[in-house]
């Protein structure tokens, strides 16, 4: 025993063991670097290069650099319509980043050459992250999504009033004496828009149960900790990895299940009932949330799978995955950028949405919220300032002989291609001192236009007043994704943002900030500020 115990003194020592942690991650490097899809060789590399010996330096380099990379590669290559390659990091892939000159081109290429599914489900490693893999390759609930949320929005908005107010006040409650501290991200924002969310997917009284939300919440945070852990682990190990991560996920949703299952059996039952001409459901009105749109999109089309119960409970998990977590990142960064303004801000924001408010019964409705022209541009440049990703709209190449870029580049099988934006956020060529926050960026002229006269109204554009709009997606703005794959949320979360952030400015007194918390960039994802804010009831409403 003796012997055993000095051999393992002897070879386990901090130098040994380093040493060894060193072999493993050149071994996975060595392979990543010769199975992962080969980009090309024809166009410049940001970063150390393409070599061996550069991928080695971007491992390390890259968590750290790779926003002044991405910087650089569109100072030097995508303002000149030239394309360039981000390199990989570990368990991130290298990504084709294609300059917006180009755009047009990647998002007209049907889905069979260029895939957005296919690329969401290696970024975010759906092979394990959603319990089963059909919930990413197929995704179903983004069509009826798509097919069904704009078109019952006006219909949902008195629920989502009710959602935020009571919640909003249940959490912050009423007190007009004692300022109450709170982190506008995990404080606020990750606890009240899961009860948003699910009001609209599974309604009421569901939606406020709370071992249903800590569980799905539980989820979304399980995908989050996927995608960190995933990016630092070399791709040779993801199999091996990936299974065990994925239990948290399956654990998440078995606990979930146990709520969302009856519900939708039993709305499942009513619905085959009512069309079944039952006379007790004669006046029966079906809910109107996510449940019946899948339940009825999937009879309209055909889609017996769709019908399955646990596949309607396992399609809530990715919505409410990018539901949750970009509204959540957004709306934060959004409280923190306009309360660290100045108070004139502060108090206009506040001005705009007390006047609509009160203009339309002291209730939000799908007008009164098209018109805040002032939230809607503060929350469009805080997506536009504090952005929370290097880049967006990534495409998988899906031909197996690949496909040729309009400037000639072969893009192999297997390359996912995406559009720097944090580069392009701050290019002066499109945007009047660009590292400012200025949340009126893009409502004084929409306000100057509503003021005009009829006649004057006709001699203007109005196309380029609704292009800054913050759910309008254009080359310049790219948050929600751009073209036919844009999100399809994107208009209910601009409501739930606007009615959050007016209730609060109505409702409530946050103290001004004396600067911005800074967020910190770790390989190509932000990691949001930590920060409080002191909040208390308003006496005068």
């Amino acid at each position: 025993m003796g012997s055993d115990e000095s051999l393992v003194q002897q070879y386990l020592t901090p130098s040994n063991i380093f040493g060894a942690f060193l072999t493993y991650i050149v071994i996975s490097l060595v392979a990543d670097f010769f199975f992962s899809p080969k980009y090309p060789t024809s166009i410049p590399w940001v970063g150390h290069g393409k070599s061996l010996f550069g991928t080695l330096r971007n491992t390390f380099a890259g968590f750290t650099q790779s926003k002044s990379w991405m910087q650089d590669g569109y100072d030097l290559y995508s303002k000149h319509g030239k394309a360039f390659v981000f390199p990989s990091m570990l368990g991130a892939t290298a990504q084709t980043m294609i300059p917006r000159s180009q755009m047009s081109w990647m998002l007209d290429q049907p889905d069979h050459v260029l895939s957005t599914s296919a690329a969401h489900y290696e970024v975010l490693h759906g092979d394990y992250s959603f319990v089963s893999k059909t919930c990413l390759k197929d995704p179903y609930h983004e069509h009826v999504v798509h097919k069904n949320l704009a078109r019952n929005l006006n219909a949902v908005i008195p629920d989502l009033d009710d959602e935020v107010s009571r919640d909003v006040d249940e959490l912050l409650g009423t007190d007009t004496e004692t300022w109450k501290k709170i982190d506008p991200l995990e404080g606020m924002m990750m606890r009240i828009i899961p009860k948003i969310t699910n009001r609209v997917l599974v309604g009421e009284p569901l939606c406020r149960n709370k071992d249903y939300l800590d569980n799905m919440l539980g989820f979304t945070m399980d995908v989050i900790r996927g995608f960190l852990l995933f990016t630092i682990t070399p791709q040779i190990l993801h199999p091996i990895v990936g299974p065990i991560h994925g239990l948290a996920a399956k654990y998440h949703y078995w606990r979930t299940s146990q709520y969302s299952l009856p519900l939708i059996k039993q709305r499942l039952s009513d619905i085959g009932k009512k069309d079944a001409g039952d006379p007790e459901f004669k006046n029966w009105k079906e809910p109107n949330d996510y449940v019946t749109w899948s339940i009825r999109t999937s009879i309209a089309e055909g889609r017996r799978d769709e019908l399955n119960p646990s596949m309607i409970a396992l399609r809530i998990l990715p919505l409410n995955f990018a539901s949750i977590h970009t509204t959540a990142l957004t709306g934060s960064a959004t409280l923190l950028d306009i309360f660290s303004s100045s108070p004139d801000v502060v108090q206009s924001l506040r001005e705009e949405a007390l006047r609509v408010y009160t203009a339309h019964g002291r209730k939000w409705t799908k007008t009164g919220l098209s018109s805040m022209y002032r939230i809607d541009s503060a929350i469009r440049e805080s997506q536009r300032i504090s952005a929370f990703s290097l880049s967006f709209i990534q495409r998988k190449v899906m031909v197996k002989e690949g496909i040729v870029s309009p400037e000639g580049v072969h893009l192999a099988y297997g390359t996912i291609v995406a559009a720097p934006w944090i580069p392009l956020a701050g290019d002066e060529q499109f945007y009047e001192t660009p590292e400012v926050y200025d949340a009126f960026r893009y409502s004084r002229e929409r306000e100057r236009y509503e003021g005009l006269s009829a006649e004057d109204k006709a001699k203007e554009d109005v196309l380029k007043f609704r292009q800054t709009g913050l759910v309008t997606t254009n080359d310049r703005h790219l948050p929600f994704g751009h073209g036919r794959h844009a999100c399809p949320g994107r208009f209910f979360v601009a409501h739930e943002l606007k009615m959050m952030i007016g209730h609060l400015l109505i409702h409530y007194d946050i103290k001004p900030l004396k600067e911005r918390p800074q967020p910190m960039w770790v390989g190509r994802n932000q990691v949001p500020a930590k920060a409080d804010l002191e909040i208390r009831r308003l006496k005068v409403e």
